[in-house]
């Protein structure tokens, strides 16, 4: 696979990268939701550094840490309440095949 031809970046980088991410989320008033996989959390280094972001992310003040249980009853709160609705996405967005592309495949011929 081709993550496994990527280096090993520090806990520092990484933490970089993310702080930067949820910053800019949090300037715009948007959604970050992280995803910890074992081989970022599975480390003592790293998992020193998500503290260390997670206490920049409560400094930032107007942060919700909640587990997906609390977040579905939100939702399903604020939808009862006509507060919110979401967006439904009708799949496919066109009505007939795309001129010039191969039925089925995806993929354009020549």
């Amino acid at each position: 696979m081709a993550w496994e031809l990527l280096p090993i970046a520090s806990p520092q980088r990484a933490t970089e990268v993310f702080q930067a991410e949820f910053d800019a989320v949090h300037k715009y008033g948007g959604i970050w939701v992280a995803v910890w996989h074992p081989f970022v959390s599975g480390r003592m280094s790293r998992a020193d550094a998500m503290a260390s972001l997670i206490e920049h992310m409560q400094r930032a003040g107007g942060v919700w840490f909640a587990p997906l249980e609390d977040i579905a009853a939100h939702v399903r709160k604020v939808m009862a309440a006509g507060a919110w609705s979401p967006r439904v996405d009708r799949l496919p967005y066109y009505e007939r095949p795309i001129s010039g592309v191969l039925a089925g495949s995806g993929v354009k011929p020549g």
